[in-house]
């Protein structure tokens, strides 16, 4: 009959190659881009270690041992913060700081900051 409308096995056979081809190129790049996120998110959350770590030396009123080491967890990735502390000069005090973890592709990754701070 003519003016019936439908698609044909070859159109429909078509259509799902493009579909395949389109969802096997998608998921590496998606999953790329999720695995870059999360790299991205452990980047962010070890400078906000660091950099909250070196305000807590820097401002402390109560003595800060010269230098120390502690961990922190978040997200299942474990954030190992360093320190070190030193007189340079007779009213300049050196801090060190510096923040290692493992990032989402196992790689060992580090941040650091250096700072100084008058003593009185």
């Amino acid at each position: 009959m003519k003016g019936e409308g439908g698609f044909t096995l070859a159109e429909t056979v078509t259509a799902l190659m493009v579909f395949g081809i389109l969802v096997s190129v998608g998921l590496p790049i998606l999953s790329e881009m999720k695995i870059q996120y999360r790299v991205n998110m452990q980047r962010m959350e070890a400078t906000v270690l660091l950099k909250s770590e070196m305000e807590r030396i820097q401002s402390s009123s109560v003595p800060v041992p010269s230098q120390g080491m502690k961990k922190s967890e978040q997200d299942g990735t474990v954030y190992k913060i360093r320190w070190k502390k030193k007189r340079v000069h007779s009213h300049l005090a050196g801090t060190y700081v510096e923040v290692l973890w493992n990032d989402a592709q196992k790689r060992k990754q580090k941040r650091s900051l250096k700072g100084l701070v008058y003593w009185k």
